[in-house]
């Protein structure tokens, strides 16, 4: 298994499909059952966790912009 943001443009995108989740729902979900697909791949908890940090910030962002 690899480490956290270690797949260069790879972890950049899992973060900004997080992200762009937390205004977006369908963009999360349609995220986290692409990386569903293959569920043998070594490195899926890694992207799903990468795109949780990005969710949890743009989270953070909407909460205190209202």
């Amino acid at each position: 298994m690899r480490n956290l943001f270690a797949d260069s443009w790879n972890s950049f995108w899992h973060v900004v499909f997080g992200f762009v989740g937390a205004f977006y729902t369908p963009v999360l979900i349609i995220f986290i059952l692409y990386q569903l697909v293959d569920p043998f791949e070594t490195n899926m908890q890694i992207d799903i966790f990468e795109g949780m940090i990005g969710f949890l910030f743009g989270m953070f962002l909407r909460r205190t912009w209202h």
